[in-house]
């Protein structure tokens, strides 16, 4: 059998990486307020080495105000918390590398938070000298390598940016120029650690930004740096106007960010790193053997499954949980909070979700489970991959899923299924049967003698109180996705939130004449920002008329009576339905009656059944659940 060359091994500079997985930086948040590890980050460290990569960058704070978005590096005090990441890292032969990561100096969207010019000589010369200083620290606490972060508009990016810098002195004008700040921290580093330390650099191919660098000036601007010394070039894409490109969301196909990478390796000798929705072992293989780039950063494909590479290699038979693409929880990192995953719960929660070997007790418990949709799944997946065997779970629909099937019908959801997939895939293994086309009532339930009770029997359409909406042609947007409705050419959409403006993508791209209303001033704001650019463009690209700020007050098809925010009233005529997609109520009429008829028995509600929202919410909260029934019987 031909050997994979994503599994083989590789130099960085004098380091051997066991194979070409790297995991890229990423702000967790799991330090405390003063930048000190936590044991959160040490288990979400142990968890990726365990799993298999070869190599795992942290990034490190070496100035600014610690906080707790990274580790900080600039004191001793901070370095045991990293000498027991690498240590960790190495008992399951991974390398470990600190991204030194600028603080507080980086461009936003719209804005420059230290503008290039405001830097003196004086301060550049601190801030050489602290990079130096910083990785000294990380090779004497057992760091392998260092990676300077010159990519997405953070302080060293903003230098090498046409965009950014307006400077006139040595370190301004032509790429030259531009590249100098970055080159005297690569040789400073090199000076203080040795010429055999690693270094790789960061950058990004292409800005993706009006006025921003292009990959043939990135390419000079990396010889140059090869020449400084680096020992490896990892070649990212955008700047924070161009987020969507930074974290590539669904909307965007895998592996779409090799061109850059290959470019550059045609030109340099020393190992190139790609990056960008790299979602499975397989694309990485195939970027690889198609001489693309010598490594590949996966990132949240390994936050939604951290023993991707064992999994592939066949040390862990368990499925593999496919990263979707979602950015639900891994990019609220971007707004301070901790980092989680729509498809990992136990990221930063290792040991709330880590559980005894199965008793007798538990073996012998019953669990029910009301409704198979994401929530239900997950909890029925977290009980039997811990030893409850006697679950029962009921499903109105013919096929498991709940609301997830409906989900990814309009264009680029096509990964909601791995939502339903994996854990799918966990109850077969476990030999769990879900009982499907059954509306269970609480006499079914109470005929299992359950033990806990789960209900997550997830949301239905609101339909709100507007005069002639129980009209013909009109149909909310389950009706509308799950088909056979006679729709007509022309469809007025009532709700611009997420699944108005899916639906609204869905039916203009099959060639439907399609308006969106919304009373808000906004439309999509419940996406994510990478996944709400994205939208946006796509509405624009197919003309979809979207009236915000705007209340329909009476449907008599083919017209409309609408209002603005004045009260002012006019008629628009010419619509052959409407889809309603104003928002979901929570399907909770079981609680009291279960809790009625099992007065001794734990009941517990999860996802929509409590608040209509994100998926992402609805699985951790039946995650939570399960594990307190698995500690209560075990």
């Amino acid at each position: 059998m031909k050997e994979k060359i994503i599994l083989s091994p590789i130099q960085i500079g004098p380091v051997t990486v066991k194979n070409r997985v790297i995991f890229p930086s990423m702000c967790t948040f799991f330090c405390d307020g003063r930048g000190y590890v936590t044991e959160d980050q040490m288990d979400f460290v142990e968890d990726l080495a365990k799993g298999g990569a070869g190599l795992i960058v942290v990034p490190g704070s070496p100035h600014g105000k610690p906080g707790p978005g990274r580790p900080a590096l600039s004191d001793d005090r901070y370095m045991p918390g990293w000498k027991a990441m690498a240590d960790t890292a190495h008992r399951y032969g991974a390398k470990l590398f600190c991204q030194l990561h600028p603080a507080a100096v980086q461009a936003g969207r719209d804005k420059v938070v230290k503008a290039v010019e405001d830097y003196s000589r004086e301060f550049l010369a601190e801030l050489v000298d602290s990079y130096a200083r910083e990785a000294r620290r990380c090779q004497l606490s057992g760091v392998d390598g260092v990676e300077i972060h010159g990519a997405h508009a953070h302080e060293i990016a903003q230098f090498m940016s046409p965009r950014y810098n307006r400077r006139t002195d040595e370190y301004g004008g032509d790429y030259k120029g531009r590249a100098r700040y970055s080159l005297e921290i690569v040789r400073a580093i090199k000076a203080l650690c040795g010429p055999e330390y690693p270094v790789v650099f960061r950058i990004s191919g292409d800005e993706m930004v009006e006025r921003g660098r292009k990959l043939p000036e990135t390419i000079e601007i990396i010889k140059l740096l090869v020449e400084a010394g680096i020992d490896a070039v990892h070649v990212s894409i955008g700047m924070p106007e161009s987020e969507e490109y930074m974290c590539a969301p669904m909307d965007i196909p895998d592996g779409f960010n090799t061109a850059a990478p290959e470019a550059v390796k045609r030109e340099v000798k020393i190992p190139v790193i790609t990056v960008g929705r790299i979602t499975t072992m397989e694309q990485a293989e195939e970027i690889l053997e198609q001489g693309k780039a010598d490594l590949t950063a996966i990132g949240r494909a390994q936050l939604a499954d951290p023993g991707l590479v064992n999994k592939y290699t066949g040390m862990d038979p368990a499925p593999v949980r496919r990263c979707i693409g979602c950015n639900q929880g891994c990019r609220a990192a971007t707004v301070r909070k901790k980092i989680r995953c729509m498809q990992n719960v136990r990221i930063g929660n290792e040991k709330a979700l880590t559980f005894a070997p199965p008793s007798p007790a538990l073996e012998a418990k019953k669990v029910v489970i009301v409704g198979a949709g994401p929530a239900g799944l997950e909890a029925a997946a977290m009980l039997a991959e811990h030893g409850v065997k006697n679950l029962v779970i009921f499903e109105q629909e013919s096929r498991p899923g709940g609301k997830i099937n409906l989900a990814q019908i309009p264009p680029f959801k096509a990964n909601m299924e791995f939502l339903t997939g994996y854990r799918l895939e966990v109850l077969k293994r476990h030999g769990v049967e879900i009982r499907l086309n059954v509306r269970a009532d609480v006499s079914m339930i109470a005929a299992e003698e359950p033990d806990a009770v789960i209900l997550a029997t997830g949301s239905s359409p609101l339909i709100p109180p507007i005069p002639g909406i129980e009209g013909a042609g009109i149909y909310t947007g389950d009706q509308a996705l799950e088909g056979g409705m006679e729709l007509g050419e022309r469809i007025a959409i009532l709700g611009g939130g997420l699944i108005g403006c899916e639906t609204a993508e869905h039916f203009a791209s099959m060639g439907r004449q399609v308006e969106i209303f919304e009373m808000r001033d906004d439309v999509a704001v419940e996406l994510t920002e990478s996944r709400r650019i994205f939208m946006l463009k796509r509405l624009k690209e197919l003309e979809i008329p979207i009236h915000t700020g705007m209340r329909v007050e009476e449907i008599a098809l083919p017209r409309l009576t609408v209002s603005d925010g004045q009260g002012e009233k006019w008629q628009m005529d010419g619509f052959d339905s409407v889809i309603i997609a104003a928002g979901r109520r929570p399907e909770s009429g079981l609680l009291e009656e279960v809790k009625e008829a099992l007065p001794g028995t734990r009941v517990y509600t999860v996802g929509d059944v409590n608040v209509p929202g994100l998926a992402i919410e609805a699985v951790h909260e039946a995650a939570f659940a399960a594990a307190e029934i698995l500690r209560e019987f075990a």
